[in-house]
């Protein structure tokens, strides 16, 4: 019997030069292979080469009676096709014709499997800000397939999961709609629903991601992605830690503190406030010291877009949970290795150090100038 693999291919813009490749793709001989193309927009209108490529036997094309968002659209995707295997594909990324043959091979070589993480190659970065993502860790998913023969999860712009492994488990709604934690929670249930086993690395299934927005400096997305990584730590409770506070953290503790001083010794309450401001450039210059020693010859502008990723990604995170009331769990972790109840508080590194040190120095300063007559 042979292998059936279905191509889930969630879209908005639906642009011919990304989507028509993946559905001319070459089809290996013992897979029976469908493209399902999910538009999330209502409005669009399909390119006539697209709709004629929309046969409903070997291409369907679905389009949404109303925005669904990215979770939605792949759970409506999951829910018409019936293939053995689900490959999820982005709308963006650049393929290679062999594609569908090392998944198929993977497939049949290893049944047992209950899924393979394809690679995802990045251009050069043709910016400081794009040095800065991959510097700062925000791509590393996209390769993990490279440096690791199995994870606990993948990037939907290149992964392949078996069926009968996803069961009744979907991508859940309460992440942002756009997108940010709701495939690292999906794939961490369906690993959860078969006894903890990794995806396997398939590094030979590659393709090619773009830059977002030409590599020019964009924060909104890693704001979103804090946001939605906000409810990681809600939804799968076993794989949280503590930590001590980061900076967004320690700038809201200092204006609680701030606040009660006022009423209890409001003398103290300017110098809260200026350990609280003087959080940020701590944070620059740790940042700093551990970028020179893990990435020499970095520029003073990488530096900064990894400061301001890091502060608007934890930023992110922590108006996620407090938005939901969830004010316990500030300083909590999300450990998304699988990792259950790893106990990292005590951990030190370069970047923890550096950062410390100079909050004790803040603190002394502080202290120092305000006691005096």
């Amino acid at each position: 019997m042979k292998l059936t693999i279905d191509v889930v291919m969630p879209s908005f813009r639906l642009e011919e030069k990304y989507v028509l490749p993946v559905l001319r793709l070459p089809r290996p001989e013992n897979a029976v292979i469908k493209f399902y193309l999910m538009a999330d927009n209502p409005d669009i209108v399909p390119a006539e080469s697209i709709r004629a490529l929309a046969d409903n036997n070997h291409v369907f094309l679905y389009i949404n009676e109303k925005n669904l968002g990215a979770s939605g659209t792949r759970n409506r995707g999951i829910s018409v096709s019936k293939g053995d295997w689900i490959l999820f594909l982005d709308d963006d990324v650049t393929i290679t014709d062999d594609l569908l043959f090392r998944y198929a091979a993977a497939a049949a070589e290893h049944p047992d499997e209950i899924g393979f993480i394809g690679l995802i190659h990045f251009p050069p970065p043709p910016s400081d800000f794009a040095r800065a993502l991959m510097v700062n860790g925000n791509v590393n998913i996209f390769s993990v397939a490279a440096n690791k023969p199995s994870f606990t999860w993948g990037a939907t712009a290149n992964i392949m999961v078996k069926r009968s492994a996803v069961g009744d488990v979907r991508f859940s709604t309460d992440y942002p709609k756009a997108g940010g934690g709701e495939d690292v929670d999906f794939f961490l249930h369906v690993r959860d629903r078969n006894n903890e086993q990794n995806f396997r690395s398939l590094p030979e299934a590659a393709v090619t991601h773009p830059w977002w927005d030409d590599g020019r400096a964009n924060y909104k997305r890693p704001y979103r992605y804090g946001i939605g990584n906000s409810r990681l730590g809600k939804y799968n409770p076993n794989y949280t830690y503590r930590n001590l506070p980061n900076t967004p953290e320690t700038i809201l503790l200092c204006g609680i503190t701030a606040l009660v001083l006022l009423f209890t010794a409001p003398g103290w309450v300017i110098p809260v406030l200026l350990f609280a401001v003087g959080s940020l450039p701590v944070e620059l210059a740790a940042t700093a010291v551990m970028i020179k020693k893990r990435f020499p010859g970095s520029s003073f502008g990488v530096m900064f877009h990894v400061t301001i990723l890091k502060l608007v990604n934890d930023a992110g995170e922590l108006w996620g949970k407090l938005t939901h009331g969830e004010f316990s769990r500030i300083t909590e972790r999300f450990d998304d290795t699988g990792t259950i109840k790893k106990n990292t508080f005590f951990k030190t590194n370069t970047y923890k150090i550096v950062k410390w040190a100079l909050y004790l120095l803040l603190l002394t300063l502080l202290i120092i100038i305000w006691r005096k007559p």
